[in-house]
């Protein structure tokens, strides 16, 4: 249950069944496939923005392969999800840079695009610390070396409390480098 204002949100009702794993997952890589319709989106979306008003100092990149296709995919979802939990009016929102600030905090959701490398690398947010990545369609990224720079952009330690997660978030793949370093070779710090 989370309390916001004078309502409390329960969970359970706003996620479904089946998500209790997912929702309080803690590992420094999450693997989320499945089709269209399988809810892993709007999961995401959702515990996104529980995330940021439970954890004061932390702060989130969302990612895709092209920038313009974040606007009306998961931008457009975390929209749903603030509406979806009743929050609005706690969040400030910009579509041009596209930027979701939780206004009691100042925490912020950044949104960037592989297809301009130097973007990643020089990511800072003013309050709190970087701690999740969320990349969504992650089968678009065809080259392990840009991921690389990507966790480059989440580095050094964090205040007690917090913890370092990218989420990857995609429809079943082509063979590529996300099967061959998360799917072939687990670890106890990948959920799958």
């Amino acid at each position: 249950m989370l309390e916001q204002g004078s309502e409390p949100i329960v969970l359970s009702e706003v996620f479904g069944q089946g998500y209790d794993c997912f929702i309080r997952n803690k590992t420094q890589f999450e693997c989320i496939k499945g089709g269209r319709g399988s809810k892993k989106s709007a999961s995401m979306a959702l515990r996104t923005i529980i995330r940021m008003m439970q954890y004061p100092d932390a702060n989130m990149l969302v990612v895709r392969r092209v920038y313009t296709t974040l606007k009306d995919s998961c931008f457009a979802q975390l929209l749903w999800a603030i509406d979806r939990l009743g929050v609005a009016e706690y969040w400030k929102v910009n579509t041009n840079p596209l930027l979701l600030t939780y206004r009691p905090t100042g925490q912020q959701i950044k949104f960037r695009g592989l297809d301009d490398p130097l973007k990643i690398t020089s990511i800072t947010v003013s309050r709190g610390s970087l701690c999740w990545v969320w990349v969504e369609e992650a089968y678009e990224i065809t080259d392990p070396e840009a991921f690389r720079k990507l966790e480059m952009s989440i580095r050094g330690s964090l205040p007690k409390g917090l913890f370092k997660q990218f989420t990857f978030t995609f429809n079943p793949w082509r063979e590529n480098w996300i099967k061959e370093r998360f799917f072939d070779h687990p670890n106890s710090q990948t959920f799958l």
